[in-house]
């Protein structure tokens, strides 16, 4: 379990010098998901691709994020399974007592491969055929990329490249430490601190009621750490139904968390190095003050766009520099860049381009940029993208899946009623619990969540979808094809759910729809 301060960000293996070539049809600058499924998708269909990436091979999801941070909540998820069904909880010794925090460390470190990219990640992309260098990334002109290794003036070693189809930004994006007086200077933890942690602090202030928030404050009380967390929005989630909040609020209360909401945190100080951090914070009570040990900032992300040399294609210097998203069309080529409009060669993938920040879009943001080159390539690139077509990221203007891993989970796709209401649609809302025979088999004392559909009024059109709790996160991928084929309730009625699954709910929202 290794500080964070520990962990070799540079390796030095896959310096410039190793390159065998200075020329390749991709160049993809970061090697998260979306680059190296640009690269590995070129690579197969017979182009030549290069990665060039300034930290640990593989991007956030692997070290930072989705990775570890799932397998700091998993173990709890088990042992609440165990207590709940008869025949297994006779078993646990003290069916009180909370999770192994240490054990629990230990396991997430496997999955991180003790965050060194040499066992799992760099022997992926090079079994696909894909090339790779270490250091830093930057677009010089058109199908132009340097790559910079090294910081010292008298360490620098520095490589001219050159893409002959394409050039893809998947720099990724980073957390953020808001402008709250003293916080920067206490050293708070950053989601990556969150995920690497390798102790449980006695007291955990998050700042922040989104995703992060919820599952940073969903995990540490598992493992033992009293959380204070602090949401400036009415509820927890802002971004999902409001009910879904109060469902995850009301939960990590009675595991003891202390969840403030419309809260705004206006100070923090620390005295001394590794000392307690002073927090103070204010709402409708007033303003008042709390001691923590740590202090974790979950306030969101912004895109890794500086020092990219963008700017010398024609993007703004400072939305740049701020870390602003970069515009993209439907085949996510960047727009704004004269060169890309008589000959398409810049693309933007995955987080950079800030139209949905979750994995899952990166890999298929992969997807559609892979077969935009490709195709263009082979010179068989359509006249016109077509919505839907395997050139265009439509989902993300139609049916972006997330399930959020608190507990109880929250699993959504398409529009929330306040969206729909937003966009100016006429709809129709239809909720039901999610209680079916098959979540009962899995767990005695099991809870009842709440589904929600969101259907356009006139057509009976599939919108939106919601889902919140006991393992509804798999309840969610019928809901995303049905948005995506604009299927109707009338159709869905159908698609018959089997006895005794979980897929239950979907018969009881069909009852409440009347169907």
């Amino acid at each position: 379990m290794p500080s964070i301060d520990s962990i070799n960000l540079h390796p030095d293996t896959h310096p410039p010098s190793s390159l065998k070539s200075t020329t390749y049809d991709v160049i993809c600058l970061g090697s998260g998901w979306a680059g190296r499924i640009i690269a590995s998708r070129c690579v197969a269909a017979g182009l030549s691709a290069l990665i060039i990436e300034k930290e640990l091979v593989g991007g956030d999801c692997p070290y930072w994020a989705c990775v570890p941070s799932k397998a700091l909540l998993r173990p709890a998820e088990a042992l609440d399974d165990s207590r709940h069904v008869t025949g297994a909880r006779e078993r646990l010794t003290n069916p009180e007592l909370g999770v192994d925090a240490e054990a629990v460390f230990r396991r997430r470190d496997t999955f991180t491969a003790g965050w060194d990219d040499t066992k799992v990640l760099i022997p992926m992309v090079e079994k696909a055929g894909v090339h790779l260098v270490r250091g830093v990334g930057r677009v010089t002109g058109v199908k132009k990329v340097s790559v910079t290794l090294g910081t010292g003036p008298q360490e620098k070693e520095e490589l001219d490249l050159e893409a002959r189809q394409a050039v893809a930004i998947c720099t990724g994006s980073e957390p953020t430490i808001p402008n709250i007086p003293g916080l920067s200077e206490a050293k708070p933890w950053t989601p990556r601190e969150a995920a690497c942690s390798g102790i449980a602090p006695e007291t955990l202030f998050i700042i922040g009621g989104g995703v992060v928030g919820a599952e940073m404050a969903t995990a540490y009380t598992n493992l033992g750490s009293h959380v204070i967390l602090a949401s400036r929005s009415p509820e927890l989630l802002p971004n999902m139904d409001p009910e879904a909040g109060k469902i995850v609020r009301e939960k990590l209360a009675s595991r003891g968390a202390q969840i403030m909401t419309s809260t705004t945190t206006t100070k923090a100080e620390r005295k001394t190095p590794g000392g307690p951090v002073i927090v103070t914070f204010s709402s409708s009570d007033g303003e008042q003050q709390v001691s923590v040990a740590e202090v974790l900032a979950a306030t969101g992300r912004r895109a890794i766009t500086q020092g990219l040399g963008l700017d010398l294609l024609g993007l703004d210097a400072k939305a740049l520099q701020a870390g602003a998203p970069i515009a993209v069309d439907e085949s996510l080529l960047i727009r704004n860049v004269p060169s890309n409009s008589d000959s398409p060669w810049l693309y933007a993938a995955g987080d950079v381009n800030g139209r949905a920040m979750l994995t899952h879009t990166s890999k298929y943001h992969g997807r559609v940029v892979a077969n935009a080159i490709v195709a263009r390539a082979q010179g068989k690139f359509p006249a016109t993208a077509s919505h839907l077509d395997k050139y265009s990221a439509s989902a993300d203007n139609l049916a972006i899946p997330q399930v959020i891993f608190t507990d109880p989970q929250v699993a959504s796709v398409g529009l929330t009623r306040t969206a729909a209401k937003k966009a100016g649609k006429s709809i129709r809302v239809v909720t039901a619990p999610v209680q079916s025979l098959g979540a009962s088999l899995h767990a005695e004392g099991y809870e009842a969540g709440w589904a929600q559909w969101v259907l356009e009024e006139n057509t009976g059109v599939l919108l939106g979808a919601t889902f919140v709790g006991f393992e509804v996160g798999d309840l969610l991928h019928a809901s995303t094809v049905a948005i995506v084929g604009g299927m109707r309730i009338d159709q869905i009625v159908h698609a018959i759910p089997s006895f005794p699954t979980m897929s239950e709910v979907y018969l009881n929202l069909l009852d409440a729809a009347g169907m």
